[in-house]
């Protein structure tokens, strides 16, 4: 027997609580409606209940159930009554049905009641695990006439099957009937030609084109014989790798300014690929937006693998590619492109970390007494070779760590950790955490990899030491997508404008997601900056911008805490 115990709603899992319902103008497409028997007029053999409906209470009450000959726009509706109540609830409810995580479905139904009811989802995990959540806390008594209402129901990450419970939690009475459960319209699939079977020429879909740049030699195929959706897809095959990369792109197509939206293609390879958007700007440049990597199965070769991650689009992109690209010998296969419109799931409020990289040297004297001024604590990571048995260094780092400011390591040389050995990569990860917590006296919990570089057999190394790792992986980190072993940044380089900051944070605070920047240097001297350094006086622009912003700025170890109590 289903039933909701109170103490979920108070912090066992998530709740969510969704804005008051809005009066719809019924009709749904019948074929749209998952949910078996909507109207009631199916009674089973024995007469006592609409076919794929069931009954439940919990608690202390006298719940009576009634399969009733009378409805809102049928002969059949649902009834329940409660008496003596004094705990639980009673109901409904439609079996189960299958739906597709993080996606936004429409529920509605007509009731009467004698008082205020409850209306709750459960979401059911590829486990059998239930949780729940409310799709409305109180929905007002219609003793009289049948009110007629409509919530939106979106699922969690894990979820794979869903019910809705309207549940009775006092003496009185509940009549429901007319219910309907539909999927988001699906909006029309902006990459053209997404699974390549429209031929330009033999060895050319239309639509699409190949690049490359730097000193390799790729081989590029338009298979016609083996396709994810259909019976063509694309290839490419690197050789000879010494620098660069080359690709297959899709035409850039437009999207909404200042949206989010979700990239799935599928794909074979032998190697690690990479990913990346391809925006076409205002002015006509061009600029880049790095996807995680995709974690390939050991099946990788011979099965169709999914892709599937988020991105945003910038106010001054006027158009948009994504790709999968080699930067190493291998060869990597893609299909069935998709874009769809793309929603987080917020945290209960937006949080800035700000994060610096390599620049204790500058950033003493550059950067914390910012820091200090607007009273933002921030996490400092450090690769140890640089410090280790330098007197003034190792003073530096010491004093940023007494300033209240986290440490967080960075290995102990810099190394790209996909290039060394299990035993090189624990190595550097073991000694710099040891080596930093020795000096600082502070518990080092958090990793950030040199370059953004790791794979699956890096990730599960730093798990044996660190608490969550950093990458430079773009985008925004939310309840839907966090995985505290690959959190996402915006790096921060000397063209970022305070524009583009305030535009990350605004759509951080607006979506309840967790930023996480990433500095390295604060310089004064503007003509010899590195490619991810911040001259000074735009720096403090940003740190003071960001201290009239409003939003909540925690130390990476705190958000992390933060977040995942959620």
């Amino acid at each position: 027997m289903r039933h909701i115990s109170k103490t979920i709603f108070s912090g066992v899992v998530s709740v969510v609580t969704l804005a008051a319902p809005i009066v719809p103008s019924i009709g749904h497409a019948i074929d749209a409606n998952l949910i078996t028997n909507p109207s009631l007029e199916t009674a089973n053999t024995a007469g006592t209940a609409p076919v794929g409906w069931s009954t439940g209470n919990w608690g202390t009450n006298t719940a009576s159930f009634q399969y009733a000959n009378t409805g809102y726009a049928s002969n059949r509706s649902a009834y329940v009554s409660v008496s003596g109540y004094q705990s639980g609830d009673a109901k409904w409810y439609f079996n189960p049905v299958n739906v597709n995580p993080n996606t936004t479905y429409t529920f509605s139904e007509a009731y009467q009641s004698s008082i205020p009811t409850h209306i709750v989802a459960e979401s059911i995990d590829a486990n059998n695990v239930a949780s729940y959540f409310d799709v409305a806390a109180t929905v007002a008594a219609s003793p009289t006439n049948w009110t007629l209402v409509t919530y939106q129901v979106p699922t969690k990450a894990t979820t794979k099957q869903l019910t809705i419970f309207h549940v009775v939690e006092a003496n009185g009475w509940l009549r429901t009937d007319n219910f309907s459960l539909t999927p988001p319209a699906q909006a029309p699939n902006p990459v053209p030609n997404y699974s390549m079977e429209q031929a330009s020429t033999t060895t050319l879909p239309v639509d699409w084109v190949h690049g490359k740049w730097g000193t390799n030699t790729p081989t590029y195929q338009y298979v016609t014989n083996d396709g994810h959706d259909g019976t063509h897809s694309v290839k490419l095959t690197m050789a000879s790798y010494q620098s660069g990369d080359a690709e297959w792109d899709f035409t850039p197509q437009p999207l909404t300014r200042g949206a989010d939206y979700r990239f799935t293609a599928w794909y074979k390879t032998n190697t690690i690929p990479h990913v990346v958007a391809h925006y076409i700007k205002d002015d006509g440049t061009e600029d880049f937006f790095g996807l995680p990597d995709p974690e390939p199965g050991t099946n990788a070769a011979t099965t169709w693998q999914q892709y599937s991650d988020v991105f945003s689009v910038p106010q001054d992109v006027q158009a948009v590619s994504l790709y999968f690209f080699l930067g190493n010998n291998g060869w990597v296969q893609t299909d069935d492109y998709h874009i769809t419109p793309y929603q987080y799931t917020g945290f209960n409020r937006g949080l800035v970390s700000l994060t610096f990289d390599d620049g204790f040297e500058e950033n003493i004297t550059t950067a914390l007494p910012v820091l200090d001024q607007y009273g933002f604590k921030a996490t400092h990571c450090f690769a140890t070779q640089y410090v280790e048995g330098i007197p003034q260094a190792e003073q530096e780092v010491k004093q940023i760590a007494a300033d209240g400011q986290e440490i967080c390591a960075h290995t102990v040389t810099h190394p790209w950790l996909t290039q060394d050995t299990t035993a090189q990569v624990d190595y550097e990860l073991s000694h710099s955490q040891q080596y930093l917590q020795q000096l600082t006296g502070q518990q080092v919990k958090d990793f950030a990899s040199p370059y953004g570089d790791y794979n699956a057999s890096v990730n599960t190394e730093i798990q044996k030491y660190f608490q969550s790792h950093r990458t430079t992986d773009e985008g925004f980190n939310s309840k839907d997508n966090l995985n505290v072993y690959r959190l996402r940044v915006q790096n921060m380089q000397p063209t970022t404008t305070l524009a583009q900051v305030q535009q990350w944070v605004n759509k951080a605070k607006a979506d309840h997601t967790w930023l996480i920047l990433i500095y390295h240097v604060i310089s004064t001297d503007q003509a010899n900056m590195d490619a991810f350094d911040t001259y000074k006086p735009d720096f403090d622009a940003q740190m003071a911008w960001l201290a009239q912003s409003g939003i909540t700025v925690e130390r990476w170890d705190q958000a992390r805490a933060e977040v995942l109590s959620q």
